[in-house]
């Protein structure tokens, strides 16, 4: 073999080597990236879910510890006037927010990067049955509730019971999905707790400076308070003096 060509073999051959390894390279970072991307992804939409089960185990609690008030007024009504703030304290209220779930619901990124179709199902199935517990326990238990915790009569026709078996098969279902989701996406409470002293970080991060500018807003909404107050002012005195001169 000439030279010439033994040089142009080899040559070649390092060129072929190095676009193999850009290519390889670039490869494994994006596969990396992706990984990175849809594991973030799952432990928001995760950390989502776990947020919203300890609310409605919240509830759950609340509406049991109602039960046995209403049970115990019902047994003794000279005690409804005392224990009316004790129930009202534990009417239901959602403190989840919807955030994820409308960026779960309305990105097709997101269900890209996600990939799993069974794992989007299960979470779509968790946040439809949260909807429908908002609806039908929490709503719903307000609107009865109003003034039913006032007058004893009302308070017997208060069916709480119906309401704790609605939540606890809620809740179940929730919380099997819940689990189902950890396993498929192999995330565990460990990688959620992480996940969340990295929110609470982040937040921390962030909190002065929106203080500070939540201050900035409220000095400059008092100085156009003042001024106006000043105008009214001006503008009464101005007035008298043309009425009277």
């Amino acid at each position: 073999m000439s030279v010439n060509l033994r040089d142009f073999l080899m040559s070649l051959a390092a060129t072929t080597v190095s676009i193999v390894l850009t290519f390889g390279t670039t490869a494994i970072i994006d596969r990396k990236k992706q990984r990175e991307e849809k594991r973030e992804m799952a432990l928001m939409i995760m950390f989502d879910m776990r947020e919203s089960l300890d609310n409605i185990r919240q509830i759950d609690s609340d509406l049991k510890d109602l039960f046995d008030i209403q049970v115990d007024v019902l047994a003794h009504p000279g005690k409804l006037e005392k224990s009316y703030f004790d129930m009202v304290t534990k009417v239901p209220f959602a403190s989840y927010t919807t955030t994820t779930e409308n960026i779960f619901r309305s990105s097709i990124e997101t269900i890209q990067t996600l990939g799993s179709i069974l794992f989007i199902q299960t979470v779509s199935s968790f946040y439809d049955i949260r909807s429908q517990y908002k609806v039908q326990i929490v709503d719903s238990f307000q609107n009865e509730a109003g003034s039913a915790l006032t007058r004893y009569d009302s308070l017997r026709g208060l069916r709480i019971s119906n309401y704790i078996f609605l939540s606890e098969t809620y809740l179940k279902t929730m919380e099997r999905g819940y689990e189902q989701c950890k396993i498929m996406m192999k995330v565990s409470e460990k990688d959620l707790d992480a996940f969340s002293r990295q929110q609470k970080q982040l937040l921390d991060a962030t909190r002065g400076a929106v203080m500070d500018e939540l201050q900035q807003t409220s000095d400059a909404q008092l100085e156009r308070a003042d001024r106006l107050r000043k105008a009214i002012e001006e503008g009464k005195k101005e007035l008298k003096n043309q009425i009277f001169p």
